[in-house]
């Protein structure tokens, strides 16, 4: 889908970045929109419902409730469109322009295998470095207590108030 943009782009546009970018935001959209819809989707009615009852405004639902809680999906989503435009990033090369695309054109095109896999090794590496960048993006983000990060630490089942946290409920 991204080449077939891209061949419309320029022959909209003309060769340049301007192609490239369109077909690269364009790709980038569907996921990033998905997800968000997906993430706002997933927060509880109750919860909502108890929002609204404290007196918060639609926007401040929306702010401060939604978005916080959805949070984990929605930064998934740009996580996964990130890479799929880093990945795809590589058709600037057909279009005339430099980057990591010309190793894996030129080495195709002169039957230079090893230009090829060096050109997707160095993708390889940084598609992972920037996945790992919004990961730590996310794990700075994202409240610990709407990850479950500490999940761990909660108890799973209902006691009676002052019962230690290691024996069963009655």
């Amino acid at each position: 889908p991204t080449l077939g943009v891209l061949m419309l782009a320029l022959g909209l546009v003309g060769i340049g970045l301007v192609p490239v970018t369109i077909a690269l935001v364009v790709l980038a959209i569907p996921p990033i929109l998905a997800t968000t819809y997906a993430g706002i989707q997933s927060v509880g009615d109750e919860t909502v419902d108890a929002a609204r009852g404290v007196g918060m405004t639609e926007t401040q639902i929306a702010w401060r409730v939604e978005v916080p809680i959805a949070l984990p999906i929605i930064i998934g989503g740009l996580r996964n469109a990130s890479l799929q435009v880093v990945s795809t990033a590589t058709i600037a090369a057909y279009a005339g322009l430099g980057g990591l695309g010309r190793y894996l054109f030129d080495g195709l095109a002169t039957l230079q295998y090893d230009q090829v896999v060096a050109g997707a090794i160095v993708l390889a590496v940084l598609a992972v470095a920037i996945d790992l960048a919004l990961a730590g993006v996310q794990r700075l983000l994202v409240s610990p207590g709407v990850d479950g990060r500490e999940a761990g630490n909660r108890p799973t089942t209902l006691r009676p108030a002052g019962q230690p946290a290691g024996t069963p409920a009655g």
